[in-house]
C-alpha cells in the first residue's frame, strides 16, 4: 500500500469520530481529552487533536494517526486497519488486491445464531426460566448483555427454520455444527434447553458456541460446537476479544479455567480475564496472550487438579517469555464459588496476598503433602526443585538451593548443582505390543464401536444387554456414556462425545479404542454379526457366573468339611467325658 493511499485514508477518517467509538471524550479548548484506552488511569491524559488528526496519550505515549490508533485498539495488522478504514471512508483500493476472507459467510451465520439465542433468552417462556437460573448465579442484566448469553429452546427445529427462512444453506449449518441431520434425513438443532455462551475469535467474530445445562442431575454440563474451520478450541480463549481494552490498560491477562470464573471475575471488577475451554493450555493460546501482554496471572481452581494444571502450564508460558504469577484461591475453591461465597471485594484482595510468583508456587506445590523425613519424598522433592531452577538465572538458583538445603536439613556443600541440574538423556520407554483380545473381549469392544456409530444399534444393544453383562469395567462404563450421549443426540459426533467424558474415560477412548484396527480401518458389522456378538457377551457372562458360583460352592464345601471335622473332634471329646 503506497504512502499516498495511506495519507488519503488518514485524511478521510476524522480522528475524533474514530476515537469516540472507544473512548468517552470531553472538549478541552481546541482538542478533546479522555481516559487512555491503553493503560489504567484516573485523570484523562489521552489527547485528540482534530486539527492535526492524531491522538496521543501524554502519559504512556500510545496513539497516532487514525490507521495506527485503529490497528492498536483492534489488535490487527496495519494493512487490515487501513483496509477497514478505507471501506468506511468509501475509498476504493484499486491498486491493492484485497483478499476477501473466505470465512466471512460463516461468521455471519454464527453471529445470526448467537443473536437468535440472545433473543430467545429474553423473549420466550423457557428463556425467562433460564434468566432466573442466571440471576440465581448472581448474574445481572448488564453481565448477560456483555457476555451475549442466550438460551437454546428444547429439542426441535426452531433455529434450523429461522436460518433457513433467512436464506442460509443447510450445508453451512451442518458444517458449522449448529444443526444436525438424523438417520431419517430430517434436521434438528444441536443445542437443546441450554444456556448458550458465544465464543469469539481474536477479531471479535462469533466462531463457536458452548451450551450449559441448567439441570443439576445432568452429568454432561457443557456441550461445545464441534471443531470446524473457524472454531478450533486450542487456538482460542474465551472472552479474549471482549477483554482486549482491559488487558491493554492492566498490561496483564488473568487466565481462568471456566466461563463462569471469567464472568464472576468481571463482575468483581477484574475485567481482564480469559479462559481456556475444557482443554489444557496450548502453545497457540500462549502465543495469543503474548501478542497483547507480557504478564499473566494463572487463576485456576484451588483444588489439586487446578494446581496440577497450573504447574503444567507454567513452563509453556515461560518459554514464550511471559512473566507468570499464580493466584492461590483459599479453601480449594474455584473463582466463581469464591466470589459468590465472599464477595467481590474479598476476591480483588486475593490478587495481593494470595498471588505467588511461578517459582514460589511450584516450590510450595512440590512440597505439599510430603514427609521430608521420608527418603522417597525427600528424593522426589529435591529432583523436582532442581528441575524447576535448571534454566533460571544465578540468583534464583542460589535462593532456591539454599531454601531446599534448609527444608531438607542438608548442608549446601552436599549439593552438586551442576550434576543435579544437567540435562539427562531421556529414557525411551519400551513400547509394549497391544495384548491380543479373546473372542469375548473382542465382541464387547466391537459392539461398543457399533453403538458409537448408530443410535439404532445402541438402542438394540441396550435392550438385550445390561452394563453388568460386560466383563471389562471401563468398557461397561463407556457403554453407559454412549447411552447417556444419545439421550440428547440423534447422530454420533466423536468430538462432542469426547467432550462429554470424564478424564479417565476420554483417555481410554483416545488411547485405546480409537487406535483399535477395527475403528482405524472403518470396519463394520451386519445385523447377524451384532446378534452373534450379543450372544457371545451373554455366554461369557454365563461362564463367569458359573465359575463364580462353582468357586463359591467349593469354598462352602471346604468350610463345611472343616466344620464337620471339628464337630467330630468335639463329639469325641464329649464321649470320653462322663
Amino acid at each position: 500500500m503506497d504512502d499516498k493511499l495511506i495519507e488519503q485514508i488518514n485524511e478521510k477518517t476524522p480522528i475524533v469520530d474514530l476515537v469516540s467509538e472507544f473512548v468517552s471524550l470531553a472538549k478541552r479548548g481546541k482538542n478533546y481529552m479522555g481516559l487512555c484506552p491503553f493503560h489504567q488511569e484516573k485523570t484523562p491524559s489521552f489527547s485528540v487533536s482534530p486539527e492535526k488528526n492524531i491522538a496521543k496519550c501524554m502519559s504512556c505515549g500510545e496513539g497516532g494517526t487514525p490507521i495506527n490508533f485503529y490497528r492498536k485498539i483492534k489488535n490487527i495488522s496495519f494493512e487490515e486497519a487501513a483496509q477497514d478504514l478505507a471501506i468506511r471512508a468509501g475509498i476504493e483500493i484499486k491498486t491493492q488486491k484485497i483478499e476477501k476472507d473466505p470465512n466471512k459467510p460463516f461468521y455471519q451465520l454464527m453471529n445470526e445464531v448467537a443473536s437468535f439465542y440472545q433473543f430467545n433468552l429474553k423473549n420466550s417462556e423457557k428463556g425467562q426460566e433460564a434468566i432466573k437460573y442466571l440471576y440465581g448465579r448472581q448474574m445481572t442484566d448488564e453481565l448477560i448483555q456483555h457476555f451475549r448469553l442466550g438460551y437454546a429452546p428444547t429439542h426441535g427445529q426452531t433455529l434450523y427454520n429461522v436460518l433457513k427462512d433467512k436464506g442460509y444453506a443447510v450445508s453451512d449449518m451442518i458444517l458449522l455444527g449448529v444443526v444436525k441431520q438424523s438417520d431419517d434425513g430430517s434436521y434438528y438443532d444441536l443445542f437443546s434447553d441450554r444456556i448458550i455462551f458465544p465464543i469469539t475469535s481474536p477479531k471479535g467474530e462469533v466462531v463457536g458456541l458452548s451450551g450449559r445445562t441448567m439441570n443439576p442431575k445432568e452429568q454432561v454440563k457443557y456441550i461445545n460446537s464441534p471443531e470446524t474451520q473457524i472454531f478450533k478450541k486450542g487456538q482460542l480463549l474465551y472472552h479474549f476479544y471482549e477483554a482486549l481494552s482491559e488487558i491493554r490498560m492492566a498490561k496483564q491477562v488473568v487466565l481462568y479455567e471456566g466461563f463462569f470464573d471469567v464472568i464472576s471475575s468481571y463482575a468483581a471488577g477484574v475485567k481482564n480475564g480469559v479462559a481456556t475451554m475444557g482443554t489444557a493450555l496450548t502453545k497457540e493460546q500462549t502465543k495469543l496472550i503474548k501478542s497483547v501482554t507480557q504478564s499473566l496471572i494463572v487463576a485456576y481452581d484451588g483444588d489439586s487438579a487446578g494446581m496440577k494444571a497450573s504447574d503444567h502450564a507454567i513452563p509453556m508460558l515461560e518459554r514464550e517469555g511471559l512473566k507468570v504469577e499464580v493466584l492461590m484461591i483459599p479453601e480449594k475453591m474455584d473463582p466463581d464459588d469464591f466470589v459468590k461465597a465472599y464477595g467481590p471485594e474479598q476476591f480483588e484482595m486475593l490478587f495481593g496476598e494470595y498471588t505467588k510468583d511461578a517459582y514460589q508456587f511450584r516450590y510450595d506445590y512440590y512440597k505439599m503433602g510430603l514427609n521430608l523425613a521420608n527418603a522417597n519424598d525427600m528424593k522426589s522433592f529435591r529432583q523436582k526443585v532442581m528441575d524447576m531452577i535448571r534454566n533460571s538465572d544465578a540468583s534464583i538458583k542460589a535462593f532456591y538451593t539454599q531454601k531446599l538445603s534448609l527444608d531438607l536439613g542438608i548442608p549446601l556443600s552436599e549439593f552438586d548443582f551442576k550434576r543435579e541440574t544437567e540435562r539427562k538423556e531421556p529414557v525411551i520407554p519400551k513400547i509394549e505390543k497391544p495384548r491380543m483380545l479373546n473372542r469375548y473381549e473382542k465382541a464387547e469392544r466391537h459392539l461398543i464401536f457399533e453403538m458409537m456409530k448408530s443410535k439404532a444399534v445402541c438402542g438394540k444393544v441396550m435392550k438385550v444387554l445390561k452394563p453388568t453383562d460386560f466383563a471389562d469395567h471401563i468398557t461397561a462404563s463407556i457403554r453407559t456414556d454412549i447411552e447417556r450421549y444419545y439421550y440428547d443426540h440423534q447422530v454420533f459426533d466423536l468430538n462432542e462425545f469426547l467432550d462429554s467424558l470424564n478424564a479417565e474415560h476420554r483417555q481410554y477412548v483416545e488411547g485405546v479404542l480409537l487406535k483399535d484396527t477395527y475403528w482405524v480401518n472403518k470396519m463394520s458389522l451386519d445385523d447377524t454379526d451384532i446378534e452373534d456378538y450379543v450372544e457371545l457377551v451373554k455366554l461369557a457372562n454365563v461362564k463367569r457366573r458359573y465359575v463364580e458360583i462353582q468357586t463359591h460352592i467349593t469354598q462352602i464345601q471346604i468350610v463345611s468339611q472343616t466344620l464337620i471335622e471339628e464337630r467330630d473332634r468335639l463329639m469325641g471329646i464329649l464321649k470320653e467325658k462322663p
